[in-house]
């Protein structure tokens, strides 16, 4: 395939192992990193033109990739970032790119002395892929300080949608898998930086304590369900510590599967099978995957 006028980087049957955080994964065929929006728009209507299924990938991390690969370009947005902050009375309004790293954008806000992020600190993806899911953790979701969001689209075209307009639930938004978070802007307060790096010293302190960090994973594999975590289904299913070759339920945190060194994508997806099996065997209840499984039939 021809890529003529993109003037970014277009790399060819790339291992996605070495772009997952749960280092799994086999080939895509075209890995796309467009040079700025414009090019992003550019590389769109390309693929569309040439009739090429596509996906979008920020970090990374919550992604499990088939060990046969994908037949699909995969498009990378981490080389766009823009930030642009607009003081507005007594907040600011921010705009920032999709591709932007989330904890990169909060440590810039915080040194800035601006507050409603800091709670999401460490979670490891991207803003677009945070608004995509409506990250959330410690009481504080993505959502809550957002104003509005650019989507990109396969006609090529970009639509700015109001926070209202945007479906948000838990784990959810309506940003399909044919579209990308081009921008988002915050609506953000000032506060006092010692009580803004408090707030992120806890949450960074509490999620080294309770996630498995030590080894790849793909984050929490799992919603909760009414309200209640779910690891403490599989917990009360026994499958603490569960392993299938190198994939294993972490003893640390039963909601991570981590790869122990070994693991494939197979493993991994055997493994989440097994665990969705056995809690609803033993407590009744229907586990639904938090992360995306690409290639997998069915």
């Amino acid at each position: 395939m021809e890529w003529k006028g993109i003037r970014g980087t277009v790399l060819n049957d790339v291992p996605m192992k070495r772009y997952t955080s749960m280092k799994v994964g086999g080939p895509v065929k075209y890995l796309v990193y467009p040079h700025d929006e414009e090019d992003l728009l550019r590389v769109l209507g390309l693929l569309r033109d040439k009739g090429m299924a596509y996906r979008f990938l920020g970090n990374g991390t919550n992604v499990i990739v088939h060990d046969g690969g994908l037949d699909e370009a995969v498009i990378r947005t981490t080389r766009i970032k823009r930030v642009r902050y607009t003081k507005t009375g007594e907040d600011v309004s921010v705009e920032v790119s999709g591709g932007t790293s989330l904890k990169a954008f909060i440590r810039d806000t915080a040194d800035r002395g601006l507050s409603g992020l800091e709670r999401l600190f460490w979670i490891p993806g991207t803003v677009g892929g945070g608004v995509k899911m409506n990250a959330g953790s410690f009481g504080s979701w993505i959502s809550g300080p957002l104003e509005s969001v650019c989507l990109a689209g396969n006609d090529g075209e970009t639509v700015s949608i109001a926070k209202d307009d945007m479906g948000f639930g838990y784990r959810t938004s309506r940003v399909r898998p044919s579209e990308c978070v081009m921008t988002a802007r915050f609506r953000l307060c000032y506060r006092n930086k010692d009580e803004i790096r408090r707030d992120m010293d806890y949450v960074y302190g509490e999620r080294k304590a309770r996630h498995p960090v030590e080894y790849p994973s793909a984050g929490s594999v799992f919603k909760g369900v009414d309200g209640e975590p779910a690891w403490k289904f599989i917990e009360k299913a026994g499958m603490k510590g569960m392993r299938i070759g190198g994939a294993m339920v972490s003893e640390k945190h039963a909601n991570f599967i981590v790869n122990s060194g070994t693991a494939t994508a197979e493993e991994v997806k055997l493994l989440i099978d097994k665990i969705k099996s056995e809690v609803f065997e033993k407590t009744g209840v229907s586990l639904k995957e938090e992360v995306e499984l690409w290639g997998f039939n069915g």
